[in-house]
C-alpha cells in the first residue's frame, strides 16, 4: 500500500468520524429541520450518504474484490431515497449503518489491489481506489451540506445585527 492509499483510507476514516461530530452540533430535536423546502434535512442527507455506502460503493468494491472486472450495476439513487428515506428512523441507526458500511469499505481497500476494475455501465472501466477517492469526496461535499443545514438553523434564531 502506498503513503497516497494510507492517507486515503485515514481520511475516509477521518470523514465519518466527521460527520459523527457534526451530528451532534444540531440538537436531536431539529434532525428534520431545512432551511428551505428545495433542500434536504440533516436526516435526508445521512440518509442519502447511507444509501451510498450501502448500495453503491460497498458493492462495487465487494464485487471487484470478488470477481475480474463485474459489471457493476447502475444504481437510481433518486428511488432508493424515495424508498428508504423514513422521518422515524434514529439518526443514531443510519450513522451507525453509515459507519460499518464505510468500516467494510476501508477494510476491503486494505486487501484489495486499488487498481483492479470493474465495468460501470455509464462511467466504464472504474477502478477500487477511484471508488474509494469518489466516495471521500462523495462525503465531504454532503458533510458540507450538513454544516450549512446547522448554521442555518441556528441562524434563523439569531436576532439582526
Amino acid at each position: 500500500m502506498t503513503t497516497d492509499q494510507d492517507t486515503l483510507l485515514a481520511d475516509l476514516r477521518g470523514a465519518a468520524d466527521d460527520l459523527a461530530r457534526e451530528m451532534a452540533r444540531l440538537p436531536e430535536s431539529a434532525t428534520l429541520w431545512k432551511p428551505s423546502d428545495h433542500d434536504w434535512s440533516q436526516h435526508e442527507v445521512l440518509t442519502h450518504l447511507w444509501i451510498a455506502e450501502h448500495f453503491i460503493f460497498l458493492p462495487r468494491l465487494q464485487a471487484i474484490a470478488a470477481h475480474d472486472q463485474p459489471r457493476l450495476p447502475l444504481v437510481d439513487e433518486v428511488a432508493y431515497q424515495k424508498e428508504k428515506w423514513n422521518p422515524a428512523t434514529p439518526r443514531a441507526d443510519l450513522l451507525a449503518a453509515f459507519q460499518a458500511d464505510r468500516a467494510a469499505e476501508i477494510e476491503l481497500l486494505g486487501a484489495l489491489a486499488w487498481d483492479k476494475t470493474g465495468t460501470h455501465p455509464s462511467r466504464g472501466p472504474i477502478s477500487a481506489g477511484w471508488i474509494a477517492q469518489y466516495a471521500l469526496g462523495h462525503t465531504w461535499e454532503h458533510l458540507s451540506q450538513m454544516l450549512r443545514v446547522r448554521l442555518s438553523y441556528v441562524l434563523r434564531a439569531a436576532p439582526p445585527a
